[in-house]
């Protein structure tokens, strides 16, 4: 998905007349970034998945997840050591990568990114007792690559204009936050078999998602549970039971929905285009995503 998303804005924040050559020209190796072409953009979408990639692989770690996506984690397959070790190669290659683009401002955004996800796993570990905490969480873990990736975009589309680096951070962040509130509620309501992981995960690992801790606030024996991590037996049974009675769910996919318009206002300020169209629509599928 990053990838798409930084190409499709690639092509959102340019002139049709360019967008329209970058689609009629066969693609030229990564390794010439020359500004103007659609190079430097692709380059970008490299390094956003690599840095995604890497994250993935060193939260299975600290989680010690059996799965991901219903396959092994990289630890079961090999071990936690070169699991880590391989997370930080992509890292490695990803910041070699970055800095061949050769734009200051992009390599501040893309390390912010990289610093931020690490921030948001010390407060997943910390714990996020509520809903402020948990979106802060949320921004860091899963918004601010999207967000400082498609800024970047903005940076190489038009160096001189913040207006359109803050278009699409701002879009970024609300995309970002809908992906994971909605992953959340998946978490609790979802198949396992579409999931490709087990339902209440998260609860599992002692983690409250938006559901559990809006239900918190009705319920004060749910913030107890949420505190002490669900750490005695029948806490998320209990939980489960007044997310349900409380209709926590539909309150958090609310949360999501409103997120996805203020994404889709903030595209308002990009000329219309397929690739502007795409990036609206991208904001429906995380919202009616299944897994």
């Amino acid at each position: 998905m990053r990838p798409a998303l930084v190409a499709l804005m690639a092509h959102a924040m340019v002139a049709p007349e360019l967008s329209a050559r970058w689609m009629a020209e066969p693609l030229q190796s990564l390794d010439d970034v020359t500004p103007g072409t659609l190079n430097p953009f692709l380059r970008l979408a490299e390094v956003t998945e690599l840095i995604h990639t890497a994250s993935l692989v060193h939260d299975d770690v600290i989680d010690n997840s059996t799965t991901r996506r219903g396959r092994l984690a990289l630890h079961q397959v090999y071990d936690a050591k070169r699991a880590v070790l391989a997370g930080d190669y992509l890292l490695a290659r990803a910041s070699f990568y970055i800095a061949t683009v050769q734009v200051p401002r992009v390599v501040i955004l893309m390390t912010t990114a990289l610093e931020e996800l690490t921030a948001g796993e010390l407060m997943q570990m910390d714990g996020c007792f509520d809903v402020e905490r948990y979106e802060q969480k949320s921004f860091c873990k899963t918004a601010s690559l999207i967000s400082n990736s498609l800024a970047s975009v903005a940076v190489l589309a038009d160096p001189a204009s913040e207006a359109k680096e803050l278009l699409a951070f701002n879009f970024g962040h609300h995309l970002g936050v809908a992906f994971q509130i909605v992953d959340d509620c998946l978490d609790l309501t979802g198949d396992e078999k579409t999931l490709g992981k087990p339902k209440l995960a998260d609860m599992k690992e002692g983690i409250a998602t938006l559901p559990v801790l809006l239900a918190a606030r009705q319920d004060a024996k749910v913030d107890e549970m949420v505190r002490r991590r669900f750490g005695v037996e029948g806490d998320a049974a209990y939980c489960m039971e007044v997310v349900e009675r409380t209709g926590a769910v539909a309150e958090a996919m609310h949360r999501a929905d409103e997120h996805c318009r203020l994404g889709i206002q903030e595209l308002s300020g990009l000329h219309s285009s397929p690739a502007r169209e795409a990036l609206e629509n991208a904001l429906n599928l995380v919202l009616n995503r299944k897994s």
